[in-house]
């Protein structure tokens, strides 16, 4: 193995290892990360967010490990990981053996490999999928080979489990094919159908469970990408800039070590080894700059935002296309040089991650996740008698409440059947819950629900403590939904 190929693999294990251990200095797991596991326990085919996958491999790891909250923080990190090794698998395909360590490498520039990945989601997932697919379609495009359609298609079935936003890059591979005029050559390929059919096979459940549920996750997807605060013309173009921006910023580091190296070198000449320059030229272009783009399209053209957060995956391609088409000479030296400052950028960002959380007095790191549990437990048992089965909250603490109870809790988030339809809602109705409202306005949405059978609330400090002694407290309201109440009014 030469050893600069080693070195690379070195820094992808000093990456996973630092940020399987340095998100550990939080006491609670991040708010997507919980939800996500708690999909995984009760919903089959599909959740009123996002598809099902992540729930199931969350879920699934998270017992795996004996429900411990630690080893989510090295599943994230798989996924990472799986990303940057298929980033180089795809450079390569179109750069020098050192030029794809190059490329590939810069990708911890960006924040979405390293101080966005603690929080384990459906984005992070799609960091390690996305190139994954797109290494495949190549190979396959290219190759012609069965092998390669049949996992293409199995990865697009896997994205499109993961989150519908993969349609971004998959509209990207289209455009390449309309490019490269080679529409009526893929649609002769009887290995193009087999890797449609898997795909469809794969996401088919699903279809069928948006169908049963009233395409609820389409919802979400709307009430997320609102106007915003700005009511104006302006937002046509303010969203999409702010989109884009944020998108450039966080890459900033990888952009200013491409930027030093290419300065440095920029006089040397290419290292591409690409057999078909010009299908390249299309695939990386289409890949590095359409994803992102349709994300502002359709802010530009809807007036509505566009969460930073869906950049996510788009930008797999930025080190490959800056390595491509403005290359630096990437002999031995130079790409070792590089592969120093990306250790140091991975070290900084983990360094300044564990100083959030060591210094942080947010409730979203520092609460006591078993303590609160249990504090709320011990507040319905003085009440009733009556076994806790449900409890209506928000996603926080409704997620608390459903992993570290003493014994098993149903969340019905928001205390909305509609949107929690793998609970029975007569056995709710029966059986009623605690109430968890995080302010004054959360409890009354739920009484004015619900009524008489919402009890008045009851206020209850929380404290969540950083490293150092500082604490901050957080007043929360608590009752009870008690349907058989407002029955033995009426009797009376």
């Amino acid at each position: 193995m030469p050893k600069l190929t080693k070195k690379f693999m070195y820094l992808l294990l000093f990456s996973f290892v630092l940020w399987s251990v340095v998100p550990m200095l939080r006491l609670s797991l991040s708010m997507d990360t919980q939800e996500a596991i708690v999909w995984g326990k009760y919903c089959l085919w599909g959740t009123t967010k996002h598809p099902p996958f992540s729930g199931w491999i969350s879920y699934f790891w998270y017992e795996l490990f004996g429900q411990s909250d630690k080893a989510m923080y090295a599943l994230s990190q798989i996924f990472v990981i799986l990303g940057i090794v298929y980033i180089y698998r795809l450079a390569r395909c179109f750069l020098s053996e050192t030029a794809a360590v190059a490329a590939a490498a810069l990708q911890f520039g960006i924040i979405y490999y390293g101080f966005s990945t603690p929080e384990f989601n459906v984005n992070v997932i799609s960091v390690g999928l996305w190139p994954m697919c797109a290494y495949y379609f190549w190979r396959a495009y290219t190759q012609n080979k069965l092998l390669d359609w049949l996992l293409f298609g199995i990865l697009v079935g896997l994205n499109l489990l993961n989150k519908y936003s993969v349609a971004m890059l998959l509209i990207s591979l289209g455009i390449f094919v309309l490019c490269d005029k080679s529409v009526w050559k893929l649609l002769k390929n009887v290995k193009v159908y087999v890797a449609i059919t898997v795909s469809v096979i794969l996401i088919f459940p699903h279809l069928y469970w948006l169908w049963q549920n009233n395409f609820e996750s389409f919802n979400y997807i709307s009430s997320r990408s609102h106007g915003g605060n700005i009511t104006s013309f302006w937002r046509h173009l303010i969203y999409p800039l702010k989109f884009l921006t944020a998108q450039i910023l966080f890459a900033a580091p990888a952009l200013l070590t491409y930027g030093y190296f290419y300065h440095k070198n920029k006089e040397l000449e290419s290292k591409v080894e690409s057999k078909n320059h010009i299908t390249s030229i299309r695939f990386i272009l289409c890949n590095a700059v359409i994803p992102a783009t349709m994300f502002a399209l359709i802010c530009l053209v809807s007036g509505h935002a566009a969460k930073s957060m869906w950049g996510f995956p788009c930008l797999f391609m930025w080190g490959t296309a800056l390595c491509y088409f403005a290359p630096f000479k990437t002999d031995d030296k130079t790409v070792n040089k590089l592969l120093n400052v990306m250790f140091v950028w991975v070290a900084l960002f983990a360094f300044a991650y564990g100083t959030q959380c060591v210094l942080t007095t947010s409730m979203r790191y520092q609460t006591e996740v078993k303590q609160v549990a249990q504090s709320f437990e011990q507040k319905w048992a003085q009440h009733t008698t009556k076994p806790l089965e449900y409890v209506g909250a928000d996603v926080w603490f409704g997620d608390i409440m459903a992993l570290y109870a003493s014994h098993e809790i149903k969340p019905m988030i928001w205390l909305k059947p509609q949107n929690n339809p793998w609970f029975d809602r007569e056995d709710f109705e029966n059986k009623g819950a605690l109430l968890i409202a995080a302010d004054d306005w959360e409890y009354e949405q739920y009484q004015k629900m619900y009524g008489t059978a919402v009890s008045a609330p009851q206020k209850m400090t929380l404290a969540f403590k950083n490293y150092f002694g500082k604490t901050k407290e957080k007043e929360v309201l608590y009752g009870f939904y008690e349907p058989w109440e407002v029955a033995n009014a009426e009797e009376k």
